[in-house]
Protein backbone atom coordinates (compact mmCIF):
# COMPACT_ATOMS: atom_id res chain seq x y z
CA UNK A 1 0.00 0.00 0.00
CA UNK A 2 1.14 3.55 -0.65
CA UNK A 3 2.88 5.41 2.18
CA UNK A 4 3.42 8.73 0.43
CA UNK A 5 6.48 10.10 -1.32
CA UNK A 6 10.10 10.80 -0.38
CA UNK A 7 11.64 13.82 -2.13
CA UNK A 8 15.42 13.85 -2.34
CA UNK A 9 17.87 15.46 -4.75
CA UNK A 10 15.16 16.73 -7.08
CA UNK A 11 13.65 13.23 -7.40
CA UNK A 12 10.39 11.88 -6.04
CA UNK A 13 10.37 8.29 -4.77
CA UNK A 14 7.22 6.34 -4.06
CA UNK A 15 7.22 4.77 -0.58
CA UNK A 16 5.02 1.71 -0.27
CA UNK A 17 4.56 -1.19 2.07
CA UNK A 18 4.91 -4.66 0.55
CA UNK A 19 2.29 -7.06 1.85
CA UNK A 20 0.36 -9.81 0.17
CA UNK A 21 -2.62 -11.73 1.51
CA UNK A 22 -2.95 -15.10 -0.19
CA UNK A 23 -4.91 -17.25 2.26
CA UNK A 24 -7.18 -16.56 5.27
CA UNK A 25 -4.30 -17.51 7.62
CA UNK A 26 -2.40 -14.41 6.43
CA UNK A 27 -5.28 -12.26 7.65
CA UNK A 28 -5.29 -14.14 10.99
CA UNK A 29 -1.65 -13.17 11.58
CA UNK A 30 -2.22 -9.47 10.85
CA UNK A 31 -1.22 -7.21 13.76
CA UNK A 32 -3.99 -5.03 15.10
CA UNK A 33 -2.43 -3.42 18.19
CA UNK A 34 0.17 -3.82 20.95
CA UNK A 35 -0.75 -4.15 24.61
CA UNK A 36 2.59 -3.53 26.29
CA UNK A 37 4.85 -6.00 24.54
CA UNK A 38 2.03 -8.43 23.69
CA UNK A 39 0.83 -8.24 20.06
CA UNK A 40 -2.89 -8.42 19.37
CA UNK A 41 -3.61 -10.32 16.13
CA UNK A 42 -6.80 -10.64 14.13
CA UNK A 43 -7.15 -14.32 15.18
CA UNK A 44 -7.21 -13.16 18.81
CA UNK A 45 -10.33 -11.10 18.09
CA UNK A 46 -12.47 -13.46 16.02
CA UNK A 47 -12.79 -16.07 13.30
CA UNK A 48 -11.47 -15.44 9.78
CA UNK A 49 -13.29 -17.07 6.84
CA UNK A 50 -14.26 -16.34 3.21
CA UNK A 51 -17.60 -14.56 3.24
CA UNK A 52 -20.33 -14.25 0.64
CA UNK A 53 -19.61 -12.29 -2.53
CA UNK A 54 -20.43 -8.60 -2.42
CA UNK A 55 -23.77 -8.25 -4.17
CA UNK A 56 -24.50 -4.86 -5.72
CA UNK A 57 -27.20 -5.72 -8.21
CA UNK A 58 -30.36 -7.70 -8.97
CA UNK A 59 -31.87 -9.05 -12.20
CA UNK A 60 -35.52 -9.68 -12.92
CA UNK A 61 -37.84 -10.87 -15.72
CA UNK A 62 -41.61 -10.47 -15.54
CA UNK A 63 -41.21 -9.40 -11.87
CA UNK A 64 -39.41 -12.67 -10.96
CA UNK A 65 -35.69 -13.17 -10.20
CA UNK A 66 -33.60 -13.84 -13.31
CA UNK A 67 -30.16 -13.55 -14.84
CA UNK A 68 -30.15 -10.84 -17.52
CA UNK A 69 -27.51 -11.27 -20.24
CA UNK A 70 -26.68 -8.51 -22.71
CA UNK A 71 -24.90 -9.37 -25.97
CA UNK A 72 -23.19 -6.57 -27.92
CA UNK A 73 -21.92 -6.98 -31.46
CA UNK A 74 -18.47 -6.04 -32.68
CA UNK A 75 -18.23 -2.90 -34.87
CA UNK A 76 -18.92 -3.58 -38.53
CA UNK A 77 -20.86 -6.79 -37.86
CA UNK A 78 -24.18 -7.34 -39.63
CA UNK A 79 -26.83 -7.25 -36.89
CA UNK A 80 -29.39 -9.37 -38.74
CA UNK A 81 -26.86 -12.06 -39.64
CA UNK A 82 -25.47 -12.12 -36.10
CA UNK A 83 -28.98 -12.38 -34.62
CA UNK A 84 -29.75 -15.42 -36.79
CA UNK A 85 -26.50 -17.08 -35.66
CA UNK A 86 -27.26 -16.31 -32.02
CA UNK A 87 -30.72 -17.82 -32.39
CA UNK A 88 -29.17 -21.07 -33.61
CA UNK A 89 -26.71 -21.11 -30.70
CA UNK A 90 -29.47 -20.42 -28.19
CA UNK A 91 -31.53 -23.27 -29.67
CA UNK A 92 -28.60 -25.64 -29.08
CA UNK A 93 -28.05 -24.26 -25.59
CA UNK A 94 -31.74 -24.57 -24.64
CA UNK A 95 -31.61 -28.35 -25.21
CA UNK A 96 -28.86 -28.74 -22.58
CA UNK A 97 -30.35 -26.59 -19.81
CA UNK A 98 -31.24 -28.13 -16.43
CA UNK A 99 -34.90 -28.74 -15.64
CA UNK A 100 -36.75 -25.57 -14.69
CA UNK A 101 -34.35 -23.18 -16.46
CA UNK A 102 -35.71 -21.25 -19.45
CA UNK A 103 -34.16 -18.75 -21.87
CA UNK A 104 -36.42 -15.82 -22.79
CA UNK A 105 -35.33 -14.03 -26.00
CA UNK A 106 -38.15 -11.57 -26.61
CA UNK A 107 -36.95 -8.76 -24.33
CA UNK A 108 -35.02 -6.57 -26.75
CA UNK A 109 -33.61 -7.46 -30.15
CA UNK A 110 -32.17 -4.67 -32.27
CA UNK A 111 -32.85 -6.83 -35.33
CA UNK A 112 -36.62 -6.32 -34.82
CA UNK A 113 -36.33 -2.55 -35.15
CA UNK A 114 -34.02 -2.87 -38.16
CA UNK A 115 -36.47 -5.19 -39.92
CA UNK A 116 -39.38 -2.82 -39.22
CA UNK A 117 -37.34 0.18 -40.43
CA UNK A 118 -36.31 -1.58 -43.65
CA UNK A 119 -39.91 -2.67 -44.23
CA UNK A 120 -41.11 0.93 -43.78
CA UNK A 121 -38.49 2.30 -46.17
CA UNK A 122 -39.30 -0.41 -48.72
CA UNK A 123 -42.98 0.54 -48.54
CA UNK A 124 -42.05 4.20 -49.00
CA UNK A 125 -40.02 3.29 -52.10
CA UNK A 126 -42.93 1.24 -53.46
CA UNK A 127 -45.51 3.96 -52.79
CA UNK A 128 -43.23 6.60 -54.29
CA UNK A 129 -42.79 4.64 -57.52
CA UNK A 130 -46.56 4.07 -57.81
CA UNK A 131 -47.35 7.77 -57.26
CA UNK A 132 -44.73 8.85 -59.77
CA UNK A 133 -46.13 6.41 -62.33
CA UNK A 134 -49.68 7.74 -61.87
CA UNK A 135 -48.58 11.38 -62.17
CA UNK A 136 -46.53 10.69 -65.29
CA UNK A 137 -49.41 8.80 -66.93
CA UNK A 138 -51.79 11.64 -66.04
CA UNK A 139 -49.67 14.38 -67.60
CA UNK A 140 -48.08 12.59 -70.55
CA UNK A 141 -51.06 10.34 -71.38
CA UNK A 142 -48.68 7.93 -73.10
CA UNK A 143 -47.79 4.43 -71.99
CA UNK A 144 -44.48 4.48 -73.86
CA UNK A 145 -43.45 7.90 -72.52
CA UNK A 146 -44.40 6.83 -69.01
CA UNK A 147 -42.42 3.57 -69.34
CA UNK A 148 -39.31 5.48 -70.49
CA UNK A 149 -39.62 7.81 -67.49
CA UNK A 150 -40.21 5.03 -64.96
CA UNK A 151 -37.13 3.13 -66.22
CA UNK A 152 -35.05 5.94 -64.73
CA UNK A 153 -36.03 4.90 -61.19
CA UNK A 154 -34.66 1.32 -61.07
CA UNK A 155 -31.64 2.22 -63.21
CA UNK A 156 -30.78 5.17 -60.96
CA UNK A 157 -31.24 3.14 -57.77
CA UNK A 158 -29.13 0.25 -59.10
CA UNK A 159 -26.41 2.66 -60.14
CA UNK A 160 -26.54 4.23 -56.68
CA UNK A 161 -26.21 0.80 -55.03
CA UNK A 162 -23.14 -0.04 -57.12
CA UNK A 163 -21.62 3.38 -56.39
CA UNK A 164 -22.24 3.02 -52.63
CA UNK A 165 -20.67 -0.44 -52.73
CA UNK A 166 -17.62 1.02 -54.50
CA UNK A 167 -17.34 3.64 -51.73
CA UNK A 168 -17.43 0.89 -49.09
CA UNK A 169 -20.89 1.91 -47.83
CA UNK A 170 -23.60 -0.61 -46.94
CA UNK A 171 -27.34 -0.75 -47.45
CA UNK A 172 -28.84 0.26 -44.13
CA UNK A 173 -31.78 2.24 -42.83
CA UNK A 174 -30.14 5.61 -43.51
CA UNK A 175 -28.92 4.85 -47.05
CA UNK A 176 -32.28 3.29 -47.95
CA UNK A 177 -33.94 6.37 -46.48
CA UNK A 178 -31.83 8.59 -48.72
CA UNK A 179 -32.98 6.60 -51.75
CA UNK A 180 -36.62 6.78 -50.62
CA UNK A 181 -36.40 10.58 -50.33
CA UNK A 182 -34.81 10.75 -53.79
CA UNK A 183 -37.51 8.73 -55.59
CA UNK A 184 -39.54 11.82 -56.48
CA UNK A 185 -36.44 13.53 -57.88
CA UNK A 186 -35.14 10.56 -59.85
CA UNK A 187 -37.68 10.98 -62.65
CA UNK A 188 -37.40 14.77 -62.91
CA UNK A 189 -34.61 14.81 -65.48
CA UNK A 190 -36.16 11.98 -67.48
CA UNK A 191 -39.62 13.61 -67.45
CA UNK A 192 -38.22 16.89 -68.77
CA UNK A 193 -36.31 15.08 -71.50
CA UNK A 194 -39.22 12.85 -72.54
CA UNK A 195 -41.77 15.68 -72.51
CA UNK A 196 -39.57 17.87 -74.72
CA UNK A 197 -38.86 15.02 -77.14
CA UNK A 198 -42.60 14.23 -77.41
CA UNK A 199 -43.36 17.89 -78.10
CA UNK A 200 -40.66 18.21 -80.79
CA UNK A 201 -41.66 14.94 -82.44
CA UNK A 202 -45.31 16.06 -82.43
CA UNK A 203 -44.35 19.40 -84.04
CA UNK A 204 -42.18 17.60 -86.58
CA UNK A 205 -45.02 15.21 -87.49
CA UNK A 206 -47.33 18.13 -88.28
CA UNK A 207 -44.93 19.56 -90.90
CA UNK A 208 -45.10 18.71 -94.56
CA UNK A 209 -43.26 15.54 -95.51
CA UNK A 210 -40.58 17.48 -97.34
CA UNK A 211 -39.96 19.80 -94.39
CA UNK A 212 -39.64 17.13 -91.72
CA UNK A 213 -36.31 16.41 -90.04
CA UNK A 214 -35.06 12.90 -89.35
CA UNK A 215 -36.21 11.26 -86.12
CA UNK A 216 -32.63 11.03 -84.84
CA UNK A 217 -32.04 14.75 -85.48
CA UNK A 218 -35.25 15.73 -83.70
CA UNK A 219 -34.54 13.57 -80.63
CA UNK A 220 -30.93 14.78 -80.46
CA UNK A 221 -31.91 18.44 -80.76
CA UNK A 222 -34.70 18.09 -78.18
CA UNK A 223 -32.35 16.43 -75.69
CA UNK A 224 -29.64 19.03 -76.19
CA UNK A 225 -32.18 21.83 -75.80
CA UNK A 226 -32.90 21.04 -72.16
CA UNK A 227 -29.59 19.42 -71.17
CA UNK A 228 -28.10 22.49 -69.49
CA UNK A 229 -31.35 23.02 -67.58
CA UNK A 230 -31.45 19.55 -66.05
CA UNK A 231 -27.72 19.61 -65.24
CA UNK A 232 -28.00 22.89 -63.34
CA UNK A 233 -31.26 21.84 -61.65
CA UNK A 234 -29.56 18.66 -60.39
CA UNK A 235 -26.52 20.61 -59.17
CA UNK A 236 -28.77 23.00 -57.23
CA UNK A 237 -30.45 20.11 -55.39
CA UNK A 238 -27.05 18.52 -54.67
CA UNK A 239 -25.86 21.83 -53.18
CA UNK A 240 -28.87 21.88 -50.85
CA UNK A 241 -27.67 18.58 -49.33
CA UNK A 242 -23.98 19.51 -49.22
CA UNK A 243 -24.09 20.85 -45.60
CA UNK A 244 -24.74 17.28 -44.40
CA UNK A 245 -21.21 16.31 -45.45
CA UNK A 246 -19.67 18.89 -43.11
CA UNK A 247 -21.46 17.72 -39.97
CA UNK A 248 -19.24 16.23 -37.28
CA UNK A 249 -19.82 13.96 -34.32
CA UNK A 250 -22.98 11.90 -33.95
CA UNK A 251 -24.93 14.10 -36.40
CA UNK A 252 -22.42 13.45 -39.15
CA UNK A 253 -22.22 9.71 -38.51
CA UNK A 254 -26.02 9.42 -38.69
CA UNK A 255 -26.91 11.77 -41.55
CA UNK A 256 -23.94 11.57 -43.93
CA UNK A 257 -24.92 8.09 -45.26
CA UNK A 258 -28.41 9.46 -46.03
CA UNK A 259 -26.94 12.46 -47.85
CA UNK A 260 -24.48 10.32 -49.81
CA UNK A 261 -27.23 7.93 -50.92
CA UNK A 262 -29.46 10.82 -51.96
CA UNK A 263 -26.76 12.66 -53.94
CA UNK A 264 -25.45 9.50 -55.60
CA UNK A 265 -29.01 8.52 -56.62
CA UNK A 266 -29.60 11.99 -58.04
CA UNK A 267 -26.36 12.05 -60.02
CA UNK A 268 -27.16 8.56 -61.31
CA UNK A 269 -30.57 9.79 -62.49
CA UNK A 270 -28.86 12.63 -64.37
CA UNK A 271 -26.52 10.14 -66.05
CA UNK A 272 -29.51 8.00 -67.05
CA UNK A 273 -31.38 11.05 -68.40
CA UNK A 274 -28.55 12.11 -70.72
CA UNK A 275 -27.66 8.61 -71.94
CA UNK A 276 -30.40 5.98 -71.68
CA UNK A 277 -33.49 8.21 -71.92
CA UNK A 278 -32.70 9.75 -75.38
CA UNK A 279 -31.98 6.29 -76.80
CA UNK A 280 -35.30 4.91 -75.52
CA UNK A 281 -37.07 7.99 -76.87
CA UNK A 282 -35.57 7.35 -80.31
CA UNK A 283 -36.63 3.70 -80.24
CA UNK A 284 -40.12 3.94 -78.72
CA UNK A 285 -41.65 7.38 -79.24
CA UNK A 286 -41.74 8.08 -83.05
CA UNK A 287 -44.69 5.75 -83.63
CA UNK A 288 -46.49 6.31 -80.34
CA UNK A 289 -50.08 7.62 -80.28
CA UNK A 290 -49.01 10.73 -78.37
CA UNK A 291 -46.84 11.74 -81.36
CA UNK A 292 -49.00 10.51 -84.23
CA UNK A 293 -52.19 12.19 -82.95
CA UNK A 294 -50.35 15.51 -82.85
CA UNK A 295 -52.39 16.94 -79.95
CA UNK A 296 -51.68 17.52 -76.30
CA UNK A 297 -53.23 15.31 -73.62
CA UNK A 298 -56.64 16.62 -72.53
CA UNK A 299 -55.61 17.19 -68.94
CA UNK A 300 -52.54 19.24 -69.88
CA UNK A 301 -54.59 21.24 -72.39
CA UNK A 302 -57.26 21.93 -69.74
CA UNK A 303 -54.61 23.13 -67.27
CA UNK A 304 -53.01 25.47 -69.82
CA UNK A 305 -56.36 27.06 -70.67
CA UNK A 306 -56.85 28.02 -67.03
CA UNK A 307 -53.24 28.79 -66.24
CA UNK A 308 -52.67 31.33 -69.04
CA UNK A 309 -55.27 33.89 -67.81
CA UNK A 310 -54.04 33.57 -64.23
CA UNK A 311 -50.45 34.12 -65.34
CA UNK A 312 -51.43 37.23 -67.27
CA UNK A 313 -53.23 38.77 -64.29
CA UNK A 314 -50.34 37.89 -61.96
CA UNK A 315 -47.79 39.58 -64.21
CA UNK A 316 -49.92 42.75 -64.43
CA UNK A 317 -50.27 42.85 -60.61
CA UNK A 318 -46.77 41.78 -59.73
CA UNK A 319 -46.35 44.35 -56.93
CA UNK A 320 -49.37 43.12 -54.99
CA UNK A 321 -48.40 39.50 -55.62
CA UNK A 322 -44.83 40.12 -54.39
CA UNK A 323 -46.12 41.87 -51.26
CA UNK A 324 -48.46 38.98 -50.47
CA UNK A 325 -45.63 36.49 -51.00
CA UNK A 326 -43.37 38.44 -48.61
CA UNK A 327 -46.13 38.53 -45.96
CA UNK A 328 -46.60 34.76 -46.26
CA UNK A 329 -42.81 34.29 -46.05
CA UNK A 330 -42.66 36.39 -42.86
CA UNK A 331 -45.49 34.33 -41.33
CA UNK A 332 -43.66 31.13 -42.22
CA UNK A 333 -40.42 32.44 -40.65
CA UNK A 334 -42.31 33.35 -37.46
CA UNK A 335 -43.92 29.91 -37.39
CA UNK A 336 -40.53 28.27 -37.81
CA UNK A 337 -39.21 30.18 -34.81
CA UNK A 338 -42.06 28.83 -32.67
CA UNK A 339 -41.77 25.26 -33.93
CA UNK A 340 -40.25 22.58 -31.71
CA UNK A 341 -36.76 21.29 -32.35
CA UNK A 342 -35.06 18.00 -31.69
CA UNK A 343 -31.89 16.30 -32.90
CA UNK A 344 -33.84 13.32 -34.22
CA UNK A 345 -37.56 12.64 -34.64
CA UNK A 346 -39.05 10.26 -32.10
CA UNK A 347 -38.68 6.67 -33.27
CA UNK A 348 -41.34 4.00 -32.91
CA UNK A 349 -38.95 1.23 -31.87
CA UNK A 350 -41.53 -1.14 -30.36
CA UNK A 351 -39.46 -1.21 -27.16
CA UNK A 352 -39.12 1.08 -24.14
CA UNK A 353 -36.09 1.74 -21.96
CA UNK A 354 -37.20 2.95 -18.53
CA UNK A 355 -34.73 4.41 -16.04
CA UNK A 356 -35.81 4.47 -12.37
CA UNK A 357 -33.69 6.25 -9.77
CA UNK A 358 -34.42 6.61 -6.06
CA UNK A 359 -32.52 8.41 -3.28
CA UNK A 360 -28.78 7.68 -2.97
CA UNK A 361 -28.06 5.43 0.00
CA UNK A 362 -31.18 3.32 -0.55
CA UNK A 363 -30.42 -0.33 0.16
CA UNK A 364 -30.36 -2.92 -2.62
CA UNK A 365 -33.32 -4.73 -1.06
CA UNK A 366 -35.46 -1.58 -0.96
CA UNK A 367 -34.43 -0.57 -4.48
CA UNK A 368 -35.19 -4.08 -5.75
CA UNK A 369 -38.67 -3.92 -4.18
CA UNK A 370 -39.29 -0.60 -5.92
CA UNK A 371 -38.21 -2.16 -9.24
CA UNK A 372 -40.66 -5.03 -8.76
CA UNK A 373 -43.49 -2.55 -8.20
CA UNK A 374 -42.60 -0.82 -11.48
CA UNK A 375 -42.57 -4.17 -13.29
CA UNK A 376 -46.00 -5.12 -11.96
CA UNK A 377 -47.38 -1.76 -13.05
CA UNK A 378 -46.02 -2.34 -16.56
CA UNK A 379 -47.40 -5.88 -16.78
CA UNK A 380 -50.92 -4.60 -16.02
CA UNK A 381 -50.96 -2.89 -19.43
CA UNK A 382 -51.97 -5.03 -22.41
CA UNK A 383 -49.34 -3.40 -24.67
CA UNK A 384 -46.50 -4.89 -22.60
CA UNK A 385 -45.20 -8.26 -23.81
CA UNK A 386 -42.13 -8.68 -21.60
CA UNK A 387 -40.19 -6.73 -18.97
CA UNK A 388 -36.63 -7.26 -17.80
CA UNK A 389 -34.90 -5.21 -15.11
CA UNK A 390 -31.35 -4.59 -13.99
CA UNK A 391 -30.98 -2.93 -10.59
CA UNK A 392 -27.48 -1.84 -9.59
CA UNK A 393 -24.68 -3.59 -11.41
CA UNK A 394 -23.15 -7.02 -11.86
CA UNK A 395 -19.68 -7.77 -10.51
CA UNK A 396 -17.83 -7.10 -13.79
CA UNK A 397 -20.45 -4.86 -15.42
CA UNK A 398 -19.14 -1.97 -17.51
CA UNK A 399 -22.47 -0.17 -17.09
CA UNK A 400 -21.69 1.22 -13.64
CA UNK A 401 -24.66 2.46 -11.66
CA UNK A 402 -25.52 2.54 -7.99
CA UNK A 403 -27.94 0.19 -6.27
CA UNK A 404 -30.44 3.06 -6.14
CA UNK A 405 -30.78 2.97 -9.96
CA UNK A 406 -32.62 0.48 -12.16
CA UNK A 407 -33.01 0.12 -15.92
CA UNK A 408 -35.90 -1.76 -17.49
CA UNK A 409 -36.31 -3.03 -21.06
CA UNK A 410 -39.95 -3.34 -22.11
CA UNK A 411 -41.09 -4.97 -25.36
CA UNK A 412 -44.47 -3.85 -26.70
CA UNK A 413 -47.22 -4.96 -29.05
CA UNK A 414 -49.90 -3.00 -30.88
CA UNK A 415 -53.36 -2.77 -29.32
CA UNK A 416 -56.36 -0.57 -29.93
CA UNK A 417 -54.96 2.16 -27.68
CA UNK A 418 -52.76 4.89 -29.17
CA UNK A 419 -49.15 5.27 -28.11
CA UNK A 420 -49.84 8.66 -26.53
CA UNK A 421 -52.66 7.26 -24.39
CA UNK A 422 -50.50 4.32 -23.30
CA UNK A 423 -47.59 6.53 -22.24
CA UNK A 424 -49.91 8.93 -20.43
CA UNK A 425 -51.42 6.01 -18.50
CA UNK A 426 -47.93 4.73 -17.64
CA UNK A 427 -46.87 8.12 -16.28
CA UNK A 428 -50.01 8.36 -14.15
CA UNK A 429 -49.29 4.95 -12.63
CA UNK A 430 -45.61 5.75 -12.06
CA UNK A 431 -46.51 9.00 -10.26
CA UNK A 432 -47.96 6.87 -7.43
CA UNK A 433 -44.49 5.48 -6.57
CA UNK A 434 -43.08 7.83 -3.94
CA UNK A 435 -39.41 8.77 -3.90
CA UNK A 436 -38.64 7.56 -7.44
CA UNK A 437 -37.64 9.53 -10.53
CA UNK A 438 -38.77 7.51 -13.57
CA UNK A 439 -37.84 8.41 -17.16
CA UNK A 440 -39.42 6.69 -20.18
CA UNK A 441 -37.27 6.41 -23.29
CA UNK A 442 -36.40 3.98 -26.10
CA UNK A 443 -33.22 1.94 -26.68
CA UNK A 444 -31.78 3.83 -29.67
CA UNK A 445 -32.80 7.31 -28.48
CA UNK A 446 -31.50 6.38 -25.01
CA UNK A 447 -28.09 5.57 -26.44
CA UNK A 448 -28.08 8.70 -28.61
CA UNK A 449 -28.77 10.71 -25.45
CA UNK A 450 -25.77 9.00 -23.82
CA UNK A 451 -23.58 9.92 -26.79
CA UNK A 452 -24.73 13.55 -26.86
CA UNK A 453 -24.91 14.52 -23.18
CA UNK A 454 -25.62 11.46 -21.05
CA UNK A 455 -29.12 12.66 -20.17
CA UNK A 456 -32.49 13.41 -21.75
CA UNK A 457 -32.82 16.69 -19.84
CA UNK A 458 -33.03 19.92 -21.85
CA UNK A 459 -30.41 21.52 -19.58
CA UNK A 460 -27.64 19.32 -18.19
CA UNK A 461 -24.76 20.31 -15.91
CA UNK A 462 -21.84 17.88 -15.86
CA UNK A 463 -19.17 18.26 -13.17
CA UNK A 464 -15.82 16.46 -13.45
CA UNK A 465 -13.22 16.29 -10.69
Amino acid sequence: ISAGFLTEGGQEYLVHGAGRVLVPADVEETLVALRGEAPILVRNLGEVRIGAALKRGEGSFQASPAVVIGIQKQPGTNTLDLTRRLERELDDLARTLPAGMTIHRNIFRQADFIQVAISNVTKALRDGVVLVLLIVLLFLASGRASAITIVAIPLSLLTAVFALSAFGATLNTMTLGGMAIAVGELVDDAVIDVENVVRRLRDNAQLATTDRSSILAVVLAASREIRSSIVFATLVVVLVFSPLFFLSGVEGRLLQPLGIAYVVSLVASLAVAVTVTPVLCFLLLPHSKAVERGIEPRFAHWLKQRYAPLLGRALRSWRALTTAALVVLACAAAGLGLAGRSFLPEFREGTLTIAAVTLPGTSLQESNAMGERIERILLRHHEVVAVSRRTGRAEMDEHAQGVNAAELDVSLRDTGRSREEFLAALRRDFSLIAGANITIGQPISHRVDHMLSGTRASVAVKIFG
